[in-house]
């Protein structure tokens, strides 16, 4: 009887200490995407980014989502493969007006996401 309680009280711990080490992770993470975002945008606005800056973007992207794939499903990081690609097409074609809605919507995909899995009461009911 103690066995049991003392093994229901360790699993309960390895699992409440994971799911905290993968909320940090996976905010931490987006919150440096988003930073990198934004730094793209305010360079898209001024008509000043090139296609290296965008390159730049999605190479921090693809060494993330590598380790990103352990916490997340793919699909949820596949929606940001596909945006990221078309704004880094337009900023190569120099088409700024078209690649800032893009870059917005990635910020926005990088709040909403993390906040998808984490723990609250949106997410339970």
């Amino acid at each position: 009887m103690i066995r049991t309680i003392i093994s229901i009280a360790i699993t309960f711990a390895l699992i409440a200490t994971l799911s905290a080490y993968e909320m940090w992770y996976v905010h931490t993470t987006f919150d440096l995407f988003r930073e990198a975002l934004v730094s793209l945008r305010e360079k898209a606005e001024k008509e000043t980014a090139t296609v290296e800056d965008g390159r730049a973007v999605q190479l921090f992207w693809d060494k993330k989502k590598e380790s990103l794939h352990v916490w997340l499903p793919h699909t949820a990081l596949q929606e940001v493969d596909y945006q990221l690609d078309e704004a880094v097409g337009f900023i190569y074609t120099q088409s700024y007006d078209d690649a800032i809605p893009k870059i917005e919507v990635l910020i926005g995909l990088s709040e909403h996401i993390p906040m998808s899995y984490t723990f609250g009461i949106q997410n339970i009911f």
